[in-house]
């Protein structure tokens, strides 16, 4: 991902290399990716930074950390200590944190925090369900990829702070690494406001979610555990299933799988991998046999 800006009269583009030659230069404290708005630079090199606005337009931050307004805006939430935020956007690969620490003790604060408030809201809106449902219940919010499309909702992946070869692997857009930034700020704002506030926000994060939970949902957020479990509640035998093509070149295949139930074949599922090709058979076999309620 190239660092972008704009020299008077015609656009260019900052390389990897270049990048590591200024980072040789002065301290590289933040930087956003290209199509995450305008760039910001904060530098400890007064000298580069004049040649920096004079030569590409780049816009610097003020000093004490305005940068920040627009992503608390996004949030929610305005941190009174501020160092809190940035380390919670800090990533173990950046520069600063061989000096400053990085974000892996509020990530492992926030995990922590996220399971105690997704278990609170869960048993009050759910006082029906049994500790079995509650634990699928909470298994299902704060799943692993479901973490990660948060922090991209929030844009966090413009925010974070990489070093040069995270960045020149596309890190940022990991969705290991967009899970641990969303557990990290729910750590920071944990430190930094108390338990209220934090489960607030965490409230707010999952309500679109907590009202579409389910028990449709539920089922088919993983089709091949649930057609296993009915398969066992029944004394059936377990579905299996036969894969029946793979297409496509190398780097997109195809896979396609028939889903054969007691002997009959209910249903056909493709996918970029064979686990998403199963997991479509399943789920196709859910509906069709009136094994999930209806939508």
């Amino acid at each position: 991902m190239s660092l972008e800006a704009e020299r008077p009269g015609r656009g260019v583009e900052g390389s990897l290399e270049e990048r590591e030659g200024l980072k040789e230069q002065h301290s590289l404290i933040y930087w956003r990716p290209a199509g995450a708005g305008n760039l910001k630079l904060r530098t400890q090199n007064s000298k580069l930074e004049r040649r920096l606005r004079l030569e590409y337009n780049v816009r610097m931050p003020a000093d004490g950390g305005d940068r920040f307004d627009e992503l608390e805006q996004t949030l929610g939430y305005r941190f009174r200590d501020r160092e809190l935020l940035r380390r919670a956007l800090r990533h173990g690969s950046s520069v600063a944190a061989q000096e400053n620490g990085s974000y892996q003790r509020l990530e492992f604060l926030g995990d922590a925090v996220l399971g105690h408030a997704a278990a609170l809201l869960l048993f009050e809106l759910f006082p029906r369900d049994d500790q079995g449902m509650l634990t699928r219940k909470r298994v299902h919010l704060v799943r692993s990829e479901r973490l990660a499309e948060r922090a991209a909702l929030l844009g966090l992946d413009g925010w974070v702070e990489v070093g040069p070869s995270e960045e020149r692997s596309r890190g940022r857009e990991r969705s290991a690494l967009l899970e641990d930034l969303f557990e990290a700020v729910i750590g920071a704002i944990a430190l930094d406001g108390g338990w209220e506030e934090t489960f607030g926000f965490i409230r707010e994060q999952f309500a679109e979610d907590l009202e579409t939970l389910d028990d449709r949902t539920l089922a088919l957020a993983d089709p091949k555990s649930s057609l296993q479990e009915v398969a066992q509640a029944r004394g059936l035998p377990l579905p299996q299933y036969r894969q029946e093509v793979v297409s496509g070149p190398d780097h997109r295949r195809l896979w396609a799988f028939t889903l054969v139930w007691d002997g009959e074949e209910v249903a056909r599922g493709e996918g970029l991998s064979k686990r998403e090709a199963q997991q479509q058979a399943a789920r196709r076999a859910l509906v069709r046999l009136g094994l999930v309620p209806e939508d």
